[in-house]
């Protein structure tokens, strides 16, 4: 007997966490883009090259799951504190990314030991794999456009 779901999903059921399903949309778009480019960098550029694209992908799936869980944490808050959330998360990154990159570019042992071509590629091609990735859950969500709560009174 097969187990029963307390929650069956019927036919125009919205979804129910939409940031939680682009992120996982993303999340297995970046991380197969990401190990596919950890491997070629392994193979062409040896070992610098391997630390270079696993810190580029961890750079992109932390920067941007940042922002999609931020706005899962707001999803029951209002659409302009919503707005004001993914503002305030969105400049908070770029500050954080924008020092931990001037103190990685003053760095001499991570231009040392870490390739930062293969870095600035792989994080490019993780950046674009994200994007299709939620973009693709995206299109897949069940998002109505009218409120499904409220009585209509014809």
């Amino acid at each position: 007997m097969a187990p029963s779901d307390p929650t069956p999903k019927v036919a125009g059921q919205a979804t129910r966490h939409p940031a939680l399903a682009m992120l996982r949309g993303a999340l297995i778009a970046a991380l197969v883009v990401g190990v596919n480019a950890i491997a070629v960098s392994a193979v062409w550029v040896g070992l610098p090259g391997f630390l270079g694209a696993v810190l580029g992908l961890l750079i992109v799936v932390v920067f941007s799951g940042v922002g999609l869980l931020a706005l899962h944490l707001s999803r029951k808050a209002s659409p302009t504190t919503q707005l004001a959330v993914a503002m305030a998360s969105y400049t908070g990154r770029i500050a954080v990314f924008g020092g931990l990159l001037a103190v990685a570019l003053s760095s001499d042992s991570l231009a040392e030991h870490v390739n930062l071509t293969v870095l600035g590629l792989v994080a490019l091609v993780v950046v674009m794999g994200w994007m299709a990735g939620e973009i693709w859950a995206w299109s897949r969500l069940r998002v109505p456009i009218y409120d499904l709560d409220k009585e209509v009174n014809a």
